[in-house]
């Protein structure tokens, strides 16, 4: 699943949440996990990667998926203190 995808389901899974009151927080576990390995597959591919502008290209790729993965930690810890 690409990056893009994978934030697209983020973001749904976060304002379903807001719009609900509850978010399923299983399932924006298992988005955080898939975007994490994303992140560690993009990282294998920069170091193994020899042409400067695919790495450049790949070094943007991380940096947004590093950001996307600190918003939704962030978010899925403020859904799970609001339910508790």
């Amino acid at each position: 699943m690409g990056i893009k995808k994978l934030i697209k389901h983020l973001q749904k899974q976060l304002e379903k949440g807001e719009k609900k009151g509850k978010a399923p927080l299983d399932r924006i576990d298992d988005l955080l996990l898939d975007m994490a390995k994303k992140e560690r597959k993009l990282e294998q591919q920069l170091s193994e990667e020899k042409n400067s502008s695919k790495r450049k290209h790949l070094k943007l790729e991380i940096k947004m998926a590093r950001l996307q993965l600190k918003k939704g930690k962030k978010r899925r810890a403020e859904m799970a203190s609001k339910h508790k």
